[in-house]
């Protein structure tokens, strides 16, 4: 009988010990987590704060990255060209049916939208012959060029024209 109580109280012994333990074990590995949680919480606030770090839409980017993620969009470069002048090549290279002309007028990251729209000859050469032969200048911000396209109807018609960082003028939408 002696024997049976002593093995219990060991066996209760043992596991009151390594449950202390345990629980130690547990609570350090927490305090770990936490402070590491904290430190480096403090460290992406104090690389954000001196702008090493940009929070974008939920992100979190290098400067380079974001740079190359979200280019400039306004270039201080003399034009070497004019909206006017990229308009009247769009529309002659369109009278010629020079698909590929045209879209050289336009910004490359637009291009196959505009070669889609332009597969329906149809309403291509339609649309062409309605084109004004010059566009008015509306607003004018830096890079960013708005003229009107006058169709003779009731709604006002815009092309928008981007400079690029070479200082070529480009259509963006029209």
């Amino acid at each position: 009988m002696v024997v049976v109580i002593l093995k219990y109280n060991l066996k209760n012994n043992f596991n009151k010990i390594m449950t202390k333990k345990i629980l130690k074990i547990a609570g350090i590995s927490l305090a770990i987590v936490i402070i590491f949680f904290i430190g480096w919480s403090v460290y992406l606030k104090v690389m954000i704060d001196r702008g090493n770090l940009i929070v974008w839409d939920s992100k979190v980017y290098t400067k380079k990255e974001f740079n190359k993620q979200f280019p400039p969009q306004e270039y201080n470069v003399a034009a070497k060209n004019t909206p006017e002048e990229v308009y009247t090549q769009f529309k002659e290279a369109l009278l010629k049916n020079d698909i590929e002309g045209a879209l050289a007028q336009i910004r490359e990251k637009n291009r196959a939208d505009y070669r889609q729209a332009f597969s329906d000859k149809g309403k291509l050469d339609k649309w062409v012959k309605g084109l004004p032969e010059k566009i008015t200048k509306e607003n004018e911000y830096n890079s960013l060029s708005y003229y009107n396209l006058d169709f003779k109807d009731d709604y006002k018609h815009t092309i928008k024209f981007v400079k690029g960082s070479d200082g070529y003028w480009q259509i963006d939408q029209i």
